[in-house]
């Protein structure tokens, strides 16, 4: 199969260009390696929530949300939860949006939830909703508000997934995001599509193929969601899993 070449190309891409902690999360995410010390290997600061949501970010992509250092994590990030409801307080509205989005997006999908958590996100996501956040072409805003939503009960959720899934779907078909950016969306979604979307899976299966590198990497990636060669890459990893 040509996802499964297209894996084992990229594997070697990082496991050739990456540290020992990336090369280790490719062979875990290709079930070859330990997930369990990858991910005893991240240590986050917990007096750092972007350090804490991106080792949930980790867990999440191996299916490893259930380990038990977990809840220690999700334990620091909520005693940092807002009155409002929202996180990173004192940051600008966008960022606090974006990580309010993400960390409860996250904690959602754990056993670890508490539900006054996740409705304190929610209501603080849902009072600041516009669909002018979605429709500008915000890739944080989409992956924001979709991966809360679709991971979470509230009374706004199918709405904003209408929302998310346009926009994410426009951005992908106007290649204002690459395939690994609008898969990445889907796979913090644990989904196939959202709601609204006019983007098929195999339609995006087939885009990740193409934008691979012959070298096996894909693309590093500029401006919101930012992130290297070898990031995007073990990205393309998950997406080819997920969605393949």
């Amino acid at each position: 199969m040509k996802s499964d070449d297209a894996l084992e190309r990229a594997a070697a891409f990082v496991a050739e260009h990456g540290d020992e902690r990336a090369r280790a999360r490719a062979e875990a995410l290709l079930g070859r390696g330990d997930a369990s010390g990858v991910i005893a290997a991240l240590d986050p600061d917990p007096d750092d929530p972007a350090q804490l949501r991106a080792a949930l970010a980790v867990c999440d992509d191996l299916r490893a949300l259930a380990d038990p250092r977990v809840e220690a994590w999700i334990g620091a990030l909520v005693r940092g939860q807002s009155a409002d409801g929202g996180f990173a307080d004192g940051a600008p509205l966008p960022a606090r949006l974006f990580e309010t989005g993400m960390i409860a997006g996250f904690v959602a999908k754990t056993r670890y939830a508490r539900p006054e958590v996740l409705y304190a996100a929610g209501d603080f996501l849902a009072s600041h909703w516009d669909p002018d956040l979605v429709r500008e072409g915000s890739w944080n805003a989409i992956a924001a508000y979709a991966h809360f939503f679709a991971n979470a009960d509230h009374d706004d959720a199918d709405a904003v997934l209408q929302w998310c899934g346009r926009e994410l779907s426009r951005g992908f078909l106007t290649r204002a995001f690459d395939a690994v950016r609008t898969a990445r969306v889907l796979c913090y979604c644990d989904a196939h599509g959202l709601p609204g979307a006019e983007l098929g899976v195999r339609e995006l299966v087939v885009a990740l193929i193409t934008e691979q590198a012959p070298d096996g990497s894909f693309p590093a990636w500029e401006g919101e969601g930012a992130c290297d060669v070898v990031t995007s890459t073990l990205d393309g990893i998950v997406a080819l899993r997920r969605l393949a």
